[in-house]
């Protein structure tokens, strides 16, 4: 009997060991478990905080594409601009006729072909002397009396006799007729003929004749859109 309940107190003792290497094997277990999850969720951690460091640069990347995109868009758009103001200025110059020297500009004295030119001297006096006499009415070319007749080379060769030349304005100017040269007017035209009724006329001379004319026939290649206009233009 005795042996038999110290048997039974080792094999208890045994299970309790047993029990115990079992308990404590179960808590390693445990702490091993425990440890190898709380490391997953530690690395997935830090992993979803490099993704997140690793979109935040991305997307600060992208957001400083995108701004340096809208620059280059920007400036490219204004170079694109400027390169067709440039390129519109170019091609409006270059469509433009070229302005002429004065002493270039070739007037036709008489209908057999003689032609001269003039100086600037002479523009400014041509200039002086038709402001004075002429503008009056026929102010930048045109003819405030008769709206269908102004000093533009088209109607001056109209006229007869012809009025498109040095000589032939000074002939006008000398004894004026009406345009189809069947009537004298110089009784309410300026002229020469008729000086007492015209103040203005009794001073000039036929070269100061000449220069008015030479004047009316150069603004006429210089400003030719412009010139027999009148007021729309002046």
């Amino acid at each position: 009997f005795f042996t038999d309940y110290l048997l039974s107190i080792f094999l208890c003792r045994m299970r309790s060991g047993l029990l115990c290497v079992v308990a404590l094997l179960g808590l390693l277990g445990l702490k091993l478990h425990g440890a190898f999850v709380a490391q997953r969720l530690n690395n997935g951690v830090h992993e979803r905080e490099a993704r997140t460091e690793v979109a935040g640069q991305g997307l600060q990347s992208s957001l400083e594409l995108e701004q340096a995109d809208e620059q280059h868009t920007a400036w490219d758009s204004t170079f694109r601009l400027l390169a067709g103001v440039a390129l519109s200025a170019v091609l409006l110059v270059g469509a433009a006729p070229a302005r002429a020297d004065v002493e270039d500009v070739v007037i036709a004295v008489d209908e057999k072909g003689k032609t001269t030119s003039l100086t600037k001297e002479g523009v400014v006096r041509g200039k002086r002397l038709f402001n004075a006499a002429c503008a009056i009415c026929h102010i930048g070319g045109g003819t405030k009396t008769n709206q269908n007749v102004g000093l533009s080379t088209e109607e001056l060769s109209g006229a007869s006799p012809n009025r498109n030349t040095v000589e032939g304005l000074i002939d006008y100017l000398n004894n004026p007729t009406t345009y189809d040269g069947l009537k004298d007017i110089s009784e309410i035209h300026p002229s020469i003929k008729a000086a007492d009724v015209w103040p203005k006329m009794r001073s000039m001379q036929q070269q100061d004749l000449y220069d008015m004319s030479a004047y009316i026939l150069y603004m006429n290649q210089v400003i030719p859109e412009k010139w027999g206009g009148g007021k729309q233009y002046y």
